[in-house]
């Protein structure tokens, strides 16, 4: 058998494999910049706001205890705003637990690569502020460590701690906490059938090489 069937062989089996496994291989990273190209200066209340970025849609709602709650849009990020005075920031206090929380809707299956924060509190040692992600019914907390900081907008690198989904919920915790949702960075997760199909294309090649060799 030749080099290029092997090789050609050799990649379908790998594309079978991860298809199987549940692959998780996903496209290079998609931002989305909720700091730079934020809103007004006051900002604005909604229902929900919808945003796309290279062709990946989010739509991002609010979740909290208090009644009519509303996606507050503003230059320095997202937040929920309950009232006319409320700041429209993530808040969690020991007067308001559980804190307030967005409902983040992608598109399609997305591995969370990244999340930013404005207004944020605190640094890879110690922090203030607290918020964890929820997704596929499982909660994560954010640590400290995961904090790679920033000037205006702390970054946290969440690819290792958070699995692919295509829901999450950002929520503040703790007694203190009061910022802004900043940006994201997401990569797209193929679909299983995608890569199957993509394995046996491979395959196909591979056999019809080989038929021209015999």
């Amino acid at each position: 058998m030749s080099n290029i069937i092997k090789s050609t062989l050799l990649a379908a089996a790998t594309a079978l494999t991860l298809a199987a496994s549940g692959a998780h291989a996903t496209t290079s990273g998609t931002e989305f910049d909720f700091y730079s190209n934020g809103g007004s200066l006051l900002g604005a209340n909604s229902s929900s706001l919808t945003f796309t970025s290279n062709g990946i849609g989010v739509t991002i709602t609010p979740v909290s205890t208090e009644s009519g709650a509303k996606v507050n849009y503003r230059w320095d990020g997202i937040g929920v705003s309950t009232g006319f005075l409320e700041p429209g920031e993530l808040d969690s206090s020991l007067l308001h637990s559980p804190g307030d929380a967005l409902l983040l809707s992608f598109s399609q299956a997305v591995s969370l690569s990244s999340v930013a924060f404005s207004l944020w509190e605190g640094n890879s040692s110690i922090s203030l502020d607290k918020v964890s992600i929820t997704t596929g019914g499982q909660t994560y907390t954010l640590s400290n460590a995961l904090n790679v900081g920033g000037i205006a907008v702390d970054t946290f690198n969440t690819a290792s701690l958070i699995p692919a989904g295509q829901y999450f919920v950002i929520q503040a915790q703790g007694d203190t906490s009061s910022f802004r949702l900043a940006g994201l960075t997401v990569s797209a997760v193929p679909e299983a059938g995608t890569v199957v199909m993509f394995g046996l294309g491979l395959v196909g090649v591979a056999l019809a090489a080989r038929r021209r060799q015999a």
